[in-house]
């Protein structure tokens, strides 16, 4: 048994393969988390938190989503019925939006960090939303190759800002084309803490094939290259929001319009 300070210490198992276990009929345990109940568009919302200090979970304390706005202008485009994957899906902030207040069939979330997977989990179920929220990929992240021996940096003031790292760890990278062969989302959201160039070329037989409308988190590094491949995409930019050293875009096919 693994010890800390002489301390015996219990590993959870890892979510996916706890998950497994609920879907076939066992308990779903988690850690405990404080939960903060709101009234958002009239609906009942509840958001699940283990971190203080946390950015997107400190909007949650205040009874609200994190970039609300950016979110109204994303949700408008989506269309009844689609499919929505998001990509760096964190605790379930965008996810959860998209979910609830658009009329989305499916919302497919991939998220690596395990220190997000409760939460995340937690905010799901929660609101009732497993039906439209689809927690089966999650424990790997998307890049521009199939790799392994990826690690996360932790970051101790804000869980979304937790950058991949290859060569420190375990975790999987998946190239996107081949987690999801088959999907046609209509809205691709990814916000992957400057791995948005590997993420998209990772996904560029699901972009050809559904031109989706694509909502991302752009570094300040990759400005310049992320601009070349939006034109070399036919995509058209619209800056919806800029942070210190990123901007929140939304891409709009051209062959959309």
């Amino acid at each position: 048994m693994l010890t800390e300070r002489g301390v015996p210490v219990i590993r959870p198992e890892p979510m996916t393969e706890r998950l497994a276990a609920w879907k076939g009929g066992a308990p779903l345990r988690l850690a405990p988390m404080e939960v903060v109940h709101a009234t958002i568009r009239r609906r009942p919302v509840a958001f699940c938190l283990n971190m203080a200090d946390d950015p997107i979970q400190n909007a949650h304390r205040q009874g609200r989503f994190y970039e609300a706005a950016d979110l109204a202008r994303v949700a408008a485009l989506v269309p009844p019925g689609a499919t929505v994957l998001d990509v760096g899906a964190n605790v379930g902030n965008h996810a959860l939006f998209l979910a609830m207040f658009t009329g989305a069939q499916r919302v497919v979330v991939v998220e690596p960090n395990p220190l997000a997977l409760e939460p995340l989990v937690a905010n799901v179920l929660a609101n009732r939303m497993q039906g439209l929220i689809d927690l089966d990929h999650l424990g790997f992240g998307l890049g521009e190759a199939d790799s392994t021996g990826w690690g996360m940096k932790k970051h101790d003031r804000n869980l979304g800002a937790t950058k991949m790292a290859a060569g420190q760890g375990d975790l999987v990278v998946r190239k996107g084309d081949h987690a999801f062969p088959d999907l046609d989302p209509a809205l691709v959201k990814i916000d992957v803490e400057g791995m948005e160039l590997p993420v998209l070329r990772g996904l560029e037989a699901l972009i050809a094939r559904a031109r989706p409308t694509l909502f991302l988190e752009v570094h300040e590094d990759n400005a310049g290259g992320f601009a070349q491949w939006a034109a070399d995409h036919r995509y058209d930019p619209e800056i919806l929001s800029r942070e210190a050293k990123t901007t929140n875009i939304l891409l709009t096919p051209r062959d959309r319009k």
